[in-house]
């Protein structure tokens, strides 16, 4: 379980400069491989780099912001890796960062997490936590000790994004090799390389350029006036969502499986436009008749599932333009809110409505 502690400020505050707090959870931004050339098994190493070490090393985030780090109780030890996270791990974070957001002296708040569960978080916290501060997620490909590490960088474009007053209403962000991306819409592209987070829809809304400047390009339509859950309201423990995805000649078994492991929701990762096979379809047919909330995405990375004939007939939820993965973290927030059948579809069918400006 992830449970950060209390502020620690990172050095003399100068008045009317930007407060920055930084949240680190983990991952290969604090890690340290075995060698230089350690760019895979370098969380096998047990060494890593407290974040007030790295702070350290980042003499140049003074010319931006004071940062205040908020740190975690495990600070002195490695850790959860971020594929180890559970939905109360998120809930938790979700607090701290909704906490710390909510201090008058904070302009914006950066968490930095690992790769492998990064998209999920940004997500959950564009849900539950309030536009008015700007919240900043990042982390790393490579760790510090790698050649051409690249954590150092993403940490400082985070932080300036944080600290800038055009990030504010912007809900969630990502930064992420310069580029700034949206947390509805980013996702994970690459294993490895630098560029990894990319939103396939409609780019970075800005980056944050090699001189130090923070650009913009494109705006919502409207100012956010908060998230779509209220974060206080919600239990500990959010009814249980399964993700099944298909493949061609999968049958219901594990449509099956889901449902008699007790899942409230099940996210179908349909081919190509949002289509489960045949033996699937009769398979969430039979959960939607028990009750189990079915939602129809697609496993292809890009575009929008519709309705369609067999959501018609299984009277599905549709996903939108939401991969399968965050669409299980949406559902599972809107059973715990016990939100109607329509006003879920209407969760899903908010577009990412960033236009040019």
């Amino acid at each position: 379980m992830i449970s950060p502690g209390t502020p620690q400020p990172a050095g003399a505050r100068v008045a009317g400069r930007p407060v920055v707090a930084w949240i680190p959870t983990g991952g290969t931004v604090e890690a340290w491989g075995h060698d230089r050339l350690d760019r895979t098994a370098y969380g096998e190493s047990g060494r890593w780099r407290h974040p007030r070490d790295i702070l350290a090393d980042l003499p140049e985030l003074a010319s931006t912001a004071d940062v205040r780090l908020v740190a975690p109780a495990e600070a002195e030890r490695p850790r959860p890796p971020s594929h180890a996270w559970t939905v109360g791990d998120l809930l938790g974070l979700a607090r701290s960062v909704a906490r710390t957001a909510a201090d008058s002296e904070v302009t914006g708040v950066v968490v930095s997490c690992g790769t492998n569960g990064l998209e999920e978080l940004a997500f959950f916290l564009s849900q539950v936590v309030g536009a008015g501060t700007p919240v900043v997620v990042t982390g790393a490909m490579r760790p510090a000790s790698a050649l051409g590490g690249d954590g150092p960088l993403n940490l400082l474009n985070a932080v300036r994004v944080a600290a800038h007053p055009r990030s504010a209403a912007r809900g969630v962000l990502v930064v992420f090799d310069d580029a700034i991306l949206p947390a509805r819409d980013v996702t994970k592209t690459a294993m490895y390389r630098l560029g990894a987070f990319r939103s396939p829809e409609l780019g970075p809304i800005g980056f944050a350029g090699p001189d130090g400047e923070v650009a913009f390009h494109r705006s919502t339509e409207g100012p956010r006036t908060g998230p779509p859950f209220d974060l206080d309201a919600l239990a500990s423990v959010l009814p249980r969502v399964d993700v099944v995805v298909s493949y061609l000649g999968a049958d219901g078994a594990l449509v099956d499986a889901a449902v008699a492991a007790g899942a409230a929701g099940i996210v179908s990762a349909g081919l190509g436009a949002g289509y489960p096979t045949p033996a699937e379809q009769r398979a969430l047919e039979r959960a939607a008749r028990k009750g189990v909330v079915v939602c129809q995405a697609s496993r292809v990375g890009s575009g929008r599932v519709v309705p369609h004939a067999g959501t018609r007939t299984g009277g599905f939820l549709t996903a939108a333009d939401l991969s399968p993965w965050k669409a299980r973290l949406l559902l599972s927030l809107a059973l715990a809110d016990r939100r109607p059948h329509a006003a879920i579809q209407q969760l899903f069918d908010v577009p990412v409505t960033d236009v040019p400006r």
